[in-house]
């Protein structure tokens, strides 16, 4: 709240106190919260916006107001656009930074923000290097934006840092891939020569049904599916999964399921237990 706002609720003198006791902390010029939730993230990015109201929250602070969860490394920090000439003198844990005209806004928990695929590519252009491919898998596996989305974005940004890297992600779903764990595992783990005779994204007859695996080796007869855990858990899910193996099983196809831990955390587990099986099948084919 404004001094202004906590006069005309409380009274000037009330404040004085409750700065005195520390129930109450200036958290920016003309800016007071409670202590109690001086750490907040909402609290920190709403009190940003009401200390600048021409700002809009942006990068990796506006992206936990739409995904509440959102991790990274530094839960204070909060970015911030301001029209061009304006000229700030921020606390350290708030970074602005001058731009032209937005073309739009959203205000996730009440607190106005830039809109999620341009918060992403603020993001990404914040982050260090090393960072960038999470945050990109992160903000599309929780569905805060989407591809085409991000696609329209990155198009009309005239420098975006690794414009190569971010471009070459987007090409892999306008090929084909439907999630950004199957972009994750196309790049990181199931590329190179050992790779070359497995298919992607395959249509295969059921009787009167057409299924699609994620990937699938012919030869071998050996279906390889993606499991997202937070797309994937629910008891609905579970079991449409396993009566579609069941039904490419009898259908003389085994399948093999990966998570979003496992192509993540332990790609080269993923790759050797793959080509295992791939050539323990294709020595000894399925009668």
């Amino acid at each position: 709240m404004t001094s202004r706002e906590i006069a005309s609720a409380w009274g000037r003198s009330h404040l004085r106190t409750s700065l005195r006791r520390g129930d109450v902390t200036r958290l920016l010029p003309d800016v007071y919260v409670a202590t109690v939730a001086l750490n907040d993230h909402v609290v920190r990015a709403r009190a940003v916006t009401m200390w600048k109201p021409t700002g809009l929250i942006t990068g990796v602070s506006a992206l936990r107001l739409y995904a509440p969860g959102f991790p990274g490394p530094d839960l204070a920090r909060a970015d911030v656009i301001v029209p061009a000439g304006h000229h700030l003198r921020p606390p350290p844990w708030v970074h602005a930074h001058q731009t032209g005209p937005l073309r739009g806004s959203g205000r996730p928990l009440g607190v106005r923000c830039v809109l999620p695929e341009r918060a992403l590519l603020d993001a990404w252009t914040y982050s260090s290097a090393p960072d960038r491919l999470d945050l990109f898998y992160e903000t599309l596996w929780r569905r805060v934006c989407t591809w085409t989305q991000l696609r329209r974005e990155v198009d009309r940004a005239p420098r975006i840092p690794q414009r190569a890297l971010v471009t070459g992600l987007l090409d892999e779903f306008a090929a084909g891939a439907t999630s950004p764990l199957e972009v994750r595992a196309r790049r990181d783990v199931f590329r190179g020569k050992d790779f070359a005779d497995f298919e992607r994204q395959v249509s295969i007859r059921l009787g009167s049904r057409i299924v699609v695996a994620d990937m699938m080796h012919q030869g071998a007869r050996l279906v390889v599916e993606l499991d997202g855990k937070k797309y994937h858990s629910r008891a609905d899910a579970v079991t449409a999964d396993n009566e579609r193996s069941v039904a490419l099983a009898a259908a003389g196809y085994l399948t093999i399921r990966f998570t979003w831990n496992d192509i993540a955390k332990r790609p080269a587990w993923v790759r050797k237990q793959v080509l295992a099986v791939a050539a323990s099948r294709s020595a000894s084919p399925p009668s």
